[in-house]
């Protein structure tokens, strides 16, 4: 047994390399270790020191002690493959190839919605998949920031926010923070000069692009991985302000509120939301204005090492906000910029919100989700995941009433999400679709031909 787990550790970093999401079943009354890979997308992998039941359809098979790889077809027709320990590279070639075949048949992201619905499907499977566990990405191998030692929650936090649809230099910046830790911690042990470093941000964009979501993960992970002082092992907290709330008519009282919000928020995460609200306009007193802000920067500067502060806005709104006062620009040395989610990321944001509430979205319904986006997203104030989770809810609302008509419905009836749940027309909302998307294309080359007689112009004679 001991055997088969060090082979079955050897094989899951080498698949976790190619970033493959594993789940592993220990046999109970064998010595097998089975590996499902992308929630069963693709085949999955016994591993042993017998060849295994000839009932069980495994692809991959690697059998300790095999002289040799034998590849046949069984006499039911399907592939089964067999490998000694010592080929795991050549079965991780066979695996690669594998997926590589089926992502170029059926696309990328068609290859992303079908895990997740494997991985729903799966919830409810009985058997000894049952008790399968998902492996943690980072936990067999590999140079992420989380193989340092952090808890399960600090590694559980930034997956998630890995996971999340166009968080890359979101995360980048993270592993960042993390790694200038780590190593401030260790010069200090080996007596070397340490730099202090700020880990407050400013995070701009417009509404639902997940500027929230992010700030809330980025404070449990920073909380659990030791960044932030914590009196106690409660949850950590996070603390969401608005000017509108801050603000008060009498003097001193909106200096004592945010005084205390800061307070709350000690162990985690204050996110000042529109942030650029706190800055001096024709309906406030400069003088008030300019006295709150100074207290803010002084909190952050108190409470360094006990906050994380995030300051969110719209791009050009936040550059005015950090020229409000001289001490915001040092203190808030990082900005991540949040960009409009394209129709693709969307329609992947609405999938995984059907699937976190146990609804199954069937392909109809998804290309009607993208020709309603399409639609939103060319109206003024769009909402980008805030949009995506009104026309989610809306749709369930519409299922309700559809299956509530039936008269003994089945469990798939109750989980399904078809285009009639989304809109009344599939035809007529693709006809909008199109019209917006020429007109789109009209006012792209009107820009392009603007831009081309600019060029002309300045050429020199």
């Amino acid at each position: 047994m001991k055997e088969t787990a060090r082979v079955a550790a050897d094989l899951i970093k080498l698949l976790q390399r190619e970033g493959f999401t594993i789940q592993r079943y220990d046999s109970v009354t064998t010595s097998s270790i089975y590996l499902k890979l992308d929630y069963g997308v693709c085949n999955s992998v016994r591993i042993g020191d017998h060849k295994g039941k000839k009932q069980y359809k495994y692809r991959y098979n690697v059998d300790i002690g095999r002289k040799q790889i034998n590849r046949h077809k069984t006499p039911e027709g399907w592939q089964r493959w067999y490998y000694p320990e010592t080929a795991l590279r050549n079965l991780l070639q066979d695996v690669v190839k594998e997926r590589q075949l089926l992502k170029n048949k059926q696309g990328e992201e068609h290859y992303r919605l079908l895990m997740a619905q494997r991985e729903l499907e799966g919830r409810g499977t009985k058997g000894f998949w049952q008790s399968a566990t998902l492996v943690d990405p980072n936990e067999e191998g590999g140079s992420d920031v989380t193989n340092y030692a952090i808890n399960d929650k600090a590694k559980a936090a930034l997956n998630r926010l890995t996971s999340l649809p166009g968080m890359h230099a979101i995360k980048e910046q993270v592993d960042e923070m993390v790694h200038f830790s780590r190593v401030a911690a260790l010069r200090k042990k080996n007596n070397l000069k340490t730099t202090m470093q700020s880990n407050h941000m400013i995070f701009t964009g417009n509404p639902g692009t997940g500027k929230t979501t992010a700030a809330r993960l980025i404070g449990e992970a920073f909380a659990e991985i030791g960044l932030l002082k914590r009196a106690d092992k409660k949850e950590i907290p996070f603390v969401e302000i608005h000017q509108s709330a801050i603000a008060a008519p009498h003097v001193g009282e909106a200096e004592r509120a945010l005084v205390a919000k800061f307070k709350e928020a000690r162990g985690g995460v204050l996110f000042i939301d529109e942030a650029y609200a706190f800055t001096p306009s024709e309906k406030s007193s400069h003088n008030q204005a300019d006295t709150v802000i100074a207290t803010m920067v002084q909190c952050i500067e108190d409470m360094r090492d006990e906050v994380v502060v995030i300051a969110a806005g719209y791009p050009k709104d936040m550059a005015k906000f950090i020229k409000t006062n001289p001490g915001l620009a040092s203190r808030f040395p990082t900005t991540i910029h949040f960009p409009d989610y394209p129709v693709q990321e969307l329609v992947q944001i609405g999938f995984q919100m059907c699937i976190d509430q146990e609804y199954q979205p069937d392909n109809s319904y998804l290309d009607a989700l993208a020709s309603v986006l399409w639609i939103e997203k060319g109206k003024p104030n769009f909402g980008n995941a805030r949009t995506v989770r009104n026309q989610v809810e809306r749709s369930i609302r519409r299922q309700s009433m559809r299956v509530s008509q039936m008269q003994n419905p089945t469990r798939k009836d109750l989980a399904t999400l078809t285009a009639v749940d989304l809109v009344h027309s599939v035809e007529g909302v693709k006809v909008t679709e199109v019209d917006i998307l020429h007109r789109m294309i009209k006012e792209a080359q009107a820009r392009i031909f603007a831009l081309d007689l600019i060029g002309i112009n300045q050429k020199p004679n």
